[in-house]
């Protein structure tokens, strides 16, 4: 017979489901991520050396154990952000500051990845930790933006959006798309603070046939927040080609929700619930338990305030 103490913890107790469920979301490390990071680390170790004949060796670099090591990043910066933007280990303290020097090594489209990641961290966190995520966030953007000369950002950030399209329409579905793409979107980012395009400039991005170009235009909003836009990205919420680009849509509308008036909090509340009936013939994407689901709660909670 279970006691009434086992079923219920105390003031001072944590329940072993808590538990169970908190290492769940922890431990897990996103397929593609796995896929991605493993492809990196076998192409670390395999070395061609030429001459009048080309040999072959297989050989464990520094490069082989960053990408050991970043396997694990996706839980890393869960544990940071659950325990406030630190982790005290035998060897030091591990922050998002500590973080730098390994990322500074990488390769910009990797670290486009790793940004856009750390958004998608920042998607599920508790709602006391997300700040601490988004200032890691944004370091680590400015990492990337410090790479780009000030005279490059804009033709930079518009030679994203036309291969962001291009890859859609090339690559087939799988773990080098899914890399390309989210590289993309967190390259564009981290650029997006940096530009300067006018509103006309920006509603005729929003409303392109071009996915590149929309996708360039929910970046630039999202980083402003600025509810002029507000009917475009809700169109976009409610009308998206693809659940990625819902999930941007989402994140622009979850910045402008305190500058809503009253007729825009209901049209933005009605399109919610809408999409929240999950159908992908349909094209309603917000299905349970995805990201965007938590986007989602997080808006109509905002909205209700």
């Amino acid at each position: 017979m279970i006691s009434k103490t086992d079923k219920e913890p105390g003031n001072n107790q944590i329940s072993r489901e808590a538990v169970d469920w908190l290492l769940r979301r922890i431990l897990h490390i996103p397929k593609n991520w796995l896929i991605i990071s493993s492809l990196f680390i076998l192409l670390s170790t395999f070395q061609i050396t030429g001459g009048e004949k080309l040999t072959f060796k297989f050989q464990v670099t520094n490069t082989t154990a960053i990408f050991l090591v970043l396997i694990w990043l996706p839980s890393v910066l869960k544990i940071v952000a659950l325990t406030g933007g630190a982790i005290k280990t035998p060897a030091g303290e591990i922050t998002g500051s500590s973080m730098m020097p390994m990322l500074q090594s990488l390769t910009g489209d990797t670290l486009g990845f790793l940004i856009e990641h750390t958004k998608l961290a920042e998607d599920v966190a508790p709602p006391q930790q997300q700040l601490e995520m988004r200032q890691m966030r944004h370091e680590w953007q400015k990492v990337y933006a410090s790479r780009v000369p000030a005279s490059e950002i804009q033709k930079q950030i518009e030679s994203l959006s036309q291969r962001y399209k291009e890859i859609r329409s090339s690559l087939p579905s799988g773990a080098k798309r899914t890399f390309e793409m989210e590289s993309i979107t967190g390259r564009m980012r981290a650029l997006a603070p940096e530009v300067n395009f006018s509103e006309p400039e920006v509603n005729n991005l929003l409303k392109s046939n071009d996915q590149g170009k929309r996708l360039l235009g929910l970046s630039v909003v999202e980083w402003s927040g600025d509810p002029t836009y507000f009917y475009a990205v809700l169109n976009m919420i409610n009308n998206s080609e693809t659940a990625f680009e819902q999930t941007c849509a989402l994140r622009a509308a979850e910045k402008m929700v305190s500058k809503l008036n009253t007729q825009q909090k209901q049209d933005l509340h009605s399109v919610l619930l809408h999409q929240r009936n999950f159908n992908e013939a349909e094209k309603c994407w917000i299905r349970p338990n995805s990201n965007r689901w938590a986007l989602s709660d997080r808006i109509l909670t905002a909205l209700e305030q």
